[in-house]
C-alpha cells in the first residue's frame, strides 16, 4: 500500500493584492477568481514506504507548494490527498519555532506539539543540540539571535529526531557547511535503511542522483517527468540548458541526447575496460556544422558514476575545424574498480551557461578493473610518495 497518494490535486492562488478580491477568493475559493494563479495542476503522485523521492524543478514550478500540501500546512483546492503515516517536515528556516523562545525551549515546544512526553523530550534535547552543532552559549538564547545556518541545522535536527514515517525537506541537503552536509547524507542513508519515506525538494540534480531512488520533475505546476533518476534528471538538465528540437533524436543505448545540431557527434569509440593504473583511450568523431562558432566550440568527455555525477572531465583546448574532426582523449585510469558511464558534449562555450551543439549522456560504458594481486580502496587510486622516518 502506498504511504502517500495524491490524485488530480489542484492548488490555486490569487495574484491580486486588492482586499476585496482577496476576500472573494477566501470566501468562494481562488479557483473561481479571474485573477487566479494555478500553482499545481492535476498532480497525480504516490510513494511507497521506504522510497526516497527527489523533486526537482525551477523556481515557481510548484515544488514547495506540493510539500506544504503533503505536510498539511496547505490544503488542496481539489483532488484527494492520502497520507498513511506520521509526517515530519522542514520547509523553511525556523518554521514552527517561536523566535522569542530559546533553542532549547523550541525543542520542548516542537516535541510537545508532536505528542512526545516531557521525559522523552528531555532525553532527546541534548542529542538534537549535539547533532545541530549549536554552541552551548546559544542553546538558551532566543533563536532570533541565531544565524540562518544555526536555525537551519536546529530545524533539520528536530525533524530527524521526531522519527516519523515520512520526512519532507525543502533543500535539506544544502544545510550547513560541507562537513555538516556529509553528516546529513549519512543520516539520510540510515533513515532509508530503516524504511523511512523521504521526499525532498532541491535545485541540485547531482544531489538527486547521489541520494534518491526516484525523481519527479515539476514544471509550471505539472509533473513533466517521474521515474528513473538518471533519465529524469538528464531531461531536466537538458531543459534548463537549452530546450532543443533534437531532444528526441537519441540512440538506444544513451540515457539522453540533445542539442541544436543533432548528429554532429558521428562516432564514439571507447575501451570497454581498463585496469586501475592502465591507459584509456576515447575517440570522438565530430562533424562541425556551418553555423558552429569554431572559435568557441570544443569537445568534452565526462566519466560519471552510477548516480550520474561527474568524476572527471576532459576538454579540448585547441580549435576545431569545419567538417569532420577526430579527437582522441588518452588518460591513466585511476578510478576505483566498478562500472562507469561516459558522456560526450560538443560544446558552444560562447554562451553562459555553456550550451551544446550536441550532448550524449550514457554514450558508452566503461569498466575499471583491479590488477591481479592488488587491493584498491576508496573512490580513486592516486599515485603518491610516502616516506617513513
Amino acid at each position: 500500500m502506498n504511504i502517500i497518494e495524491l490524485n488530480n490535486v489542484n492548488k490555486f492562488y490569487t495574484r491580486s493584492q486588492n482586499p476585496i478580491k482577496k476576500l472573494g477568493a477566501a470566501v468562494f475559493g481562488p479557483e473561481r477568481s479571474a485573477d487566479r494563479f494555478c500553482a499545481l495542476s492535476d498532480i497525480c503522485f504516490s510513494a511507497e514506504p521506504g522510497e526516497c523521492v527527489g523533486i526537482i524543478g525551477r523556481n515557481g514550478s510548484g515544488k514547495s507548494t506540493l510539500l506544504r500540501i503533503l505536510a498539511g500546512i496547505s490544503a488542496a483546492d481539489s483532488g484527494s490527498v492520502k497520507i498513511n503515516g506520521t509526517v515530519s517536515a522542514m520547509l523553511e528556516p525556523g518554521i514552527g519555532f517561536n523566535p522569542e523562545y530559546s533553542g532549547m525551549k523550541n525543542i520542548y515546544l516542537s516535541g510537545a506539539l508532536n505528542g512526545f512526553d516531557r521525559n522523552e523530550i528531555k532525553s532527546g534535547a541534548p542529542k538534537i543540540m549535539e547533532f545541530a552543532e549549536i554552541p552551548r552559549e546559544f542553546q538558551n538564547m532566543p533563536i532570533k539571535t541565531y544565524s540562518s545556518g544555526m536555525l537551519m541545522r536546529l530545524g533539520f535536527s528536530v525533524m530527524l529526531w521526531q522519527d516519523s514515517d515520512i520526512i519532507l525537506a525543502d533543500e535539506a541537503l544544502g544545510v550547513g557547511d560541507i562537513r555538516f552536509r556529509a553528516k546529513c547524507y549519512q543520516k539520510f542513508e540510515s533513515l532509508k535503511e530503516q524504511g523511512k519515506t523521504i521526499i525532498f525538494v532541491t535545485h541540485d540534480p547531482d544531489a538527486v542522483r547521489r541520494f534518491c531512488t526516484r525523481a519527479v520533475w515539476l514544471d509550471r505546476g505539472r509533473v513533466r517527468g517521474d521515474g528513473d533518476v538518471a533519465r529524469v534528471t538528464s531531461e531536466y538538465m537538458e531543459f534548463c540548458v537549452q530546450p532543443s528540437e533534437g531532444a528526441d533524436a537519441r540512440e538506444p543505448q544513451s540515457v539522453n541526447r540533445y542539442g541544436t545540431a543533432p548528429g554532429s557527434i558521428t562516432d564514439i569509440k571507447a575501451a570497454a575496460a581498463a585496469e586501475v593504473g592502465g591507459r584509456c583511450e576515447i575517440e570522438i568523431s565530430v562533424n562541425a556544422p556551418e553555423n558552429a562558432d569554431l572559435g568557441r566550440a570544443g569537445v568534452a568527455v565526462s566519466i560519471k558514476d552510477r548516480y550520474g555525477l561527474d568524476l572527471c572531465v576532459f576538454r579540448t583546448e585547441k580549435p576545431l575545424k569545419r567538417g569532420e574532426n577526430k579527437i582522441r582523449f588518452e588518460f591513466e585510469n585511476r578510478l576505483a574498480p566498478g562500472e562507469y558511464a561516459i558522456a560526450v558534449g560538443f560544446e558552444n562555450r560562447g554562451t553562459n551557461p555553456i550550451s551544446y551543439y550536441e550532448y550524449i549522456e550514457g554514450a558508452a560504458e566503461f569498466k575499471s578493473t583491479t590488477p591481479v594481486g592488488a587491493e584498491i580502496f576508496g573512490l580513486v587510486s592516486l599515485p603518491s610518495d610516502i616516506t617513513i622516518n
